[in-house]
């Protein structure tokens, strides 16, 4: 087993953007923070943001994509992306490469990457499945609707890191409007905690033990409670739970 080390720097509405080292391999799953949160972040830890050897982005929303000018050319990474995301970093000075959507390709030496589809409002939206060596880790946020087929791409992985958007209470009696409520309630829109819950608790059935709850919302949630929602749905167990704050500078390793 290899080791696995993640940062969180950014996580929810303001931004996405988590560092992810498995194996020698040193990646960053999306840019949706400035480069100096994510190079200082980095920097607590001795990191440096210029060893980052690939991005990979799950889809085009201004959240997960607006740090990628200054970070790219910043480094001398490459960008994995469907082409429906390319549009949103095309000022990017590293090369965009084109991925396909349930197809396994190898990025990086040992690092075999699959990136599959997932339901949400932008087109082609995806989730990762990162494999070094015998070693997998899964990746997950923005998805309305869970499936089998998402849950079986996930299966096997160590660390799973895995949408938790909102509590549904605090998101009907909170102030979206309603139209927005409704989006984000759909098939397209975002996992509420008990969704997660419920897919913490299958994975851990089928052998993940560590999980990481990611994209809170700020309005809609907290980390307390998404916590509490899905550790009460695997009470009892050994699993590793961590719910990510909008801005973090932790180092979890397992």
């Amino acid at each position: 087993m290899e080791k696995i080390n993640i940062i969180p720097v950014g996580s929810g509405s303001t931004g996405n953007s988590i560092y992810i080292e498995i194996g020698e391999r040193k990646i960053l799953v999306d840019m949706g923070m400035g480069f100096k949160a994510i190079r200082d972040s980095l920097a607590l830890h001795k990191r440096d943001i210029r060893d980052i050897e690939a991005i990979f982005v799950t889809h085009g929303h201004y959240d997960h994509t607006k740090g990628c000018v200054p970070i790219c050319n910043n480094t001398s990474c490459n960008i994995y992306c469907d082409a429906s995301a390319m549009y949103p970093i095309r000022n990017s000075k590293a090369e965009r490469i084109a991925i396909e959507m349930n197809r396994e390709f190898e990025p990086l030496p040992d690092l075999r990457v699959k990136p599959f589809s997932v339901p949400h409002d932008y087109s082609r939206t995806c989730g990762y499945t990162f494999t070094y060596k015998d070693t997998k880790l899964g990746y997950l946020t923005d998805c309305g609707k869970m499936s089998d087929e998402i849950l079986d791409e996930l299966c096997g992985s160590r660390v799973v890191v895995i949408e938790s958007n909102h509590d549904i209470e605090m998101l009907k009696n909170g102030p979206y409007p309603k139209q927005l409520q409704k989006r984000i309630l759909s098939r397209h829109g975002h996992l509420s905690n008990e969704d997660c819950a419920r897919s913490v608790a299958w994975l851990y059935e089928r052998g993940t033990r560590n999980f990481i709850l990611a994209h809170l919302s700020e309005q809609n949630n907290t980390p307390e409670l998404a916590l509490e929602t899905t550790l009460n749905e695997i009470k009892g167990t050994d699993a590793f739970v961590y719910a990510c704050l909008a801005r973090s500078t932790d180092l979890l390793s397992f």
